[in-house]
Parts: structure tokens; sequence; C-alpha cells
């Protein structure tokens, strides 16, 4: 052990350099813990590179992978391009007259007969949009006559005497006006309010509460996000209508802050129908 001692001493006073401890004291290590030593000591693979821009444009080109049916207009950025999802788009039909209209709505005809009978294309000013209507006979019990009436195909007594308000306070006519439904005995049917809107041509539509707002937008976005707010959509045959949410008139009622946000709403749309200064 001496002996081996004094060799690998002579050897480091030589120049050799020792890779670990263990060599120091006993010499090079045998072949097969070379090996192993050789493996550890391998250098480490480097980390890839990272950077904020190439996560960017990385996302971007997964976003024009997925979106290759797009046919909107296209941004061009630095290394690439950006293709805009275009607005959604709804087709709609051309009917003569109200009666062919009625043929392909889903509503019942005595709901049909209140809420668009006795309108005419180009006075109706406003199609406002709720998420159901009331049965038939729930109608029946309410003793009301006039636009009354068809205000509570969508709202019960109170909530329609509080709706009419609304209405009078943005300085609407009852034959300016249209309520519809979004949603006809449990079965979604935005198409029937587009078909409705394309044939009374309306200049605003506006959207009551959540549901029926998403599905006349086609998203999904939180309401107190985008009430107020003006989207203008396509009806086909080059007609295009904007179309406004708004709160539920059943939230807004019982709840004063709800009331101020609405009166604020209203009174962007009564300027963009010129009936403010």
């Amino acid at each position: 052990m001496e002996e081996i001692f004094k060799r690998n001493l002579l050897g480091l006073r030589q120049g050799h350099k020792p890779q670990t401890f263990g060599e120091a004291i006993f010499g090079p290590l045998p072949g097969f813990l070379e090996g192993k030593k050789r493996i550890h000591s391998l250098p480490k693979p480097s980390a890839p590179e990272f950077t904020e821009k190439k996560q960017v444009m990385e996302s971007l080109e997964r976003f024009a992978r997925d979106k290759e049916e797009s046919v909107g207009p296209v941004i061009p950025v630095e290394g690439g391009e950006i293709h805009v999802k275009p607005e959604p788009a709804w087709e709609t039909r051309s009917f003569s007259d109200l009666s062919g209209l009625e043929e392909v709505l889903a509503l019942s005809k005595n709901h049909q007969n209140i809420s668009i009978g006795k309108k005419t294309p180009g006075e109706v000013r406003v199609l406002f949009v709720t998420e159901t209507f009331r049965s038939w006979e729930s109608i029946q019990e309410e003793s009301a006559e006039g636009f009354l009436q068809e205000v509570l195909l969508g709202f019960p007594l109170k909530t329609a005497e509080f709706f009419s308000r609304m209405i009078g306070a943005m300085k609407l006519d009852p034959h300016e006006v249209i309520l519809y439904p979004v949603e006809v005995n449990g079965e979604e049917r935005p198409q029937d309010v587009m078909e409705v809107a394309a044939f009374f041509e309306p200049e605003i539509m506006i959207t009551l509460g959540a549901k029926a707002s998403n599905l006349i937008l086609k998203g999904n976005d939180r309401l107190n996000l985008i009430h107020g707010q003006f989207f203008q959509r396509s009806l086909g045959n080059k007609k295009q209508i904007q179309i406004v949410p708004l709160y539920h008139p059943s939230i807004i009622e019982t709840n004063l802050n709800m009331k101020k946000t609405a009166w604020a709403d209203m009174q962007k749309i009564m300027k963009h129908m010129k009936k403010l200064p």
C-alpha cells in the first residue's frame, strides 16, 4: 500500500492531473469505472433557448393551423402572419310577405299574431330578443290589451309593466318595436330571430339577458363584459344589423345599480337612433 502511494505521488509530481480525489490517492481508475466516470462527466445537454417572441410565434402558428378554414383578412407580423377570424354571419331567406315568414317560424300562431302579426316592415326600429315566451294559457290569464299584451308574451305582469316603461323612456312607439324569443318550447331557435330581423329590417336588435345575447352573437361572453356594446352582424343579402346586449328586465327592475347601468346602455342606443341629441 505504501509503495502504491509513493508511485502515485510521483505521478502527481510529473504533472498528471487527477480527475477525482480517489484517482489522486489510488491512481487511474480501472477501465469499467473509467467508463462510468466518462459517462457521468459527459456535458449536460443545453436547455433549449426560450424567448417570448418564439413562444408567441409558435402560438400563432398553432392558431393558424387550427383555423385553416378561416377566410378572413390577413395581418402581417414580423416572421409570419395572423389570419383574422371573421365575425359570425347569419344566412337568411327572402319572403315576399308576412305569411311566408310565419310558415317557417316555430312560434305558435297565437303568439305570432300578437308578436309580429300587426307589424310593418320599414316601420320597426328595434327588435327586442328575450329568452323565451310564456305559455299561451299564462298569457290568457292576464287581462291586458294593446302593447302591454305584446310585452306579456315575454314577462309576467309586473316585469311587463316595468319593461313597457323602459320602452317609453327610450321614446319608442309600439309600432316601432317587436319582442321575439330565442327559444321556443325548450328548443333554441336563434335562426328564427334572424329571419324576423331580415324581414322587418330594424335598425337595432337588443338582446335581453346572457342566453339570448350569446345565441344571437354566437359567442360565450359574460354579459357584464359586453352589455351596452354594439356588434354588427350580417343577415345575408348584404343586410347588416347592430346588436346590443342588455341585462334582462327581471334583473334590472329589482336592482338600483342595474337600473343605472341599463339606463346608460339605453341612452347609447337612443343616441344611435338619434332620439337623443
